[in-house]
């Protein structure tokens, strides 16, 4: 999972985890306050039943006490109102129809008492006594009902739920967006370095990373294009340094290869057989040499973008059976069977004839380098009006985690203890890449360790000057 989702899902849900801890607490806050509210109201209701009580004990006279009970009979939430005077003996109770048990002495002094009523009613009872001048008068109590008292703060507790829920909605979705802008402008920087390292490794040593940031990503950002400024002042004097090497060498290697080859032909005189055998190593170690420093030359005219195509009609086939008769001698020695074959009835490209015979030497003689039994098959076909060359071989193979890197200069797999070690420059391949880059196409791998290799070069049929050298030359 990328930094980005990461990190919007982690803050994402710490949010919510909030919100839920915080929905339960209210939840829970608020049935204890809409419970300790109702017990405060009843209490006062109590209160104000006691009062009128009172005075009419005083004014013997009985229709106040009336009056508030039959109004608080209309209360939904009570169930009955209750008078009892000691002294008189009488008992009045709204509405007639109820009839709860008479209360114990125990209930009474603790001011409360729960019982069901004969229908299954649950009824929490309230009790006060009521003083005349100091006197007992009796006392008084009212009946709520217990379930119609939890509907009621059930229903409260629905609307408040009802706007908490909302509100959490709202404020997880803000949180939601605040996190995604946070990892928004947490990993955009991040994404430009990433892009930079990418282009960096392609040897786009121009590619600095734009961060106005005062932060650590700021820090690292500087970081990187002051890494890559010093890359480019190495890079240049690498070029200079490969340049002259290059130059410096390849004048007296000319030079000694046309004496080896003077010498062999005989024209100094006759020559020993220790003494052939020594100009024959001579003359292929000088071979080997020019050939190295003539790849190093491509390199650095890749890099500096100075390879121009001479563009001309290519006899695709004819350059390609000139390369399998050159190697296959090599593969022969091998005991590899080296093949051509041609999948499209008619083939024309329109390229540069040195740069694809080039680009077409360097994967066969890869191919044969590494297979040790087997076949290799190089295919020529037309694909969407492009023209694709596909050498396939049965050889180590390449591991994924490699395939990115070996189109890398000097870079060179590192073979497994069971295969044996191939000797190379590491050029080959980056030559490969670069030369199809500046004819507009592109190549790629597609191999597995120990189950050989596919390298698939696609060119255009007549290359357009616009797509030479474009960004990412792989498929």
């Amino acid at each position: 999972m990328k930094l980005k989702e990461r990190f919007f899902l982690s803050h994402g849900g710490l949010v919510f985890l909030t919100l839920a801890a915080v929905f339960v607490l209210f939840y829970a806050g608020a049935r204890w306050v809409l419970k300790h509210q109702a017990g405060e109201d009843q209490k006062q209701y109590l209160a104000s039943f006691a009062l009128a009580t009172r005075e009419a004990v005083l004014q013997r006279e009985d229709v106040a006490v009336l009056n508030f009970m039959r109004l608080a009979a209309q209360n939904p939430d009570i169930v009955y109102t209750a008078f009892f005077n000691p002294v008189t003996g009488s008992r009045i109770i709204q509405p007639p129809t109820v009839t709860p048990p008479p209360p114990e002495d125990s209930a009474r002094e603790s001011d409360s008492r729960r019982f069901n009523l004969a229908d299954g009613t649950s009824v929490a009872a309230l009790f006060q006594k009521v003083q005349v001048a100091g006197q007992p008068a009796g006392w008084v109590e009212i009946g709520y009902s217990a379930q119609a008292l939890d509907r009621e703060i059930q229903a409260q507790l629905r609307r408040w739920m009802g706007l908490g829920a909302f509100t959490a909605g709202v404020t997880l979705i803000l949180g939601w967006l605040v996190s995604w802008l946070a990892s928004r402008a947490l990993v955009k920087p991040l994404q430009k370095i990433s892009e930079g390292t990418r282009l960096v490794r392609q040897g786009k040593l121009d590619s600095l990373v734009q961060v106005q940031r005062s932060d650590e990503i700021g820090d690292l950002a500087r970081d990187f294009n002051s890494m890559v400024l010093q890359l480019k002042e190495l890079d240049a004097m690498k070029r200079d340094f490969v340049s002259g090497v290059t130059h410096d060498l390849g004048t007296p290697l000319h030079a000694i290869r046309s004496a080896a080859n003077f010498l062999q032909n005989g024209k100094g005189g006759a020559l020993t057989d220790k003494q052939g055998e020594y100009l024959l190593m001579i003359s292929n170690n000088t071979t080997h040499l020019i050939g190295f420093i003539n790849n190093l030359l491509t390199v650095a005219r890749i890099e500096a973008a100075k390879v121009e195509p001479y563009l001309e009609a290519v006899d695709v086939m004819t350059h390609l059976n000139e390369l399998t008769a050159l190697y296959q001698s090599q593969a022969q020695a091998k005991g590899l069977t080296l093949s051509l074959i041609k999948k499209a009835p008619y083939v024309s490209l329109i390229s540069d004839v040195t740069m694809f015979r080039q680009i077409a030497q360097n994967l066969l003689s890869n191919a044969i380098k590494f297979t040790d039994q087997g076949t290799i098959e190089m295919t020529v076909l037309e694909a969407n009006g492009d023209f694709i060359l596909e050498v396939r071989d049965s050889g180590i193979g390449i591991d994924p985690q490699y395939q990115e890197l070996i189109f890398d200069k000097f870079f060179r797999v590192k073979q497994p203890k069971d295969f044996q070690t191939r000797e190379g420059s590491g050029l080959g391949l980056s030559i490969v890449k670069g030369l199809t880059a500046a004819l507009g196409g592109g190549v790629k791998v597609e191999s597995a360790l120990g189950r050989g290799a596919l390298f698939t070069v696609r060119l255009p049929k007549q290359p357009d000057p616009a797509r030479w050298y474009p960004t990412g030359a792989n498929l």
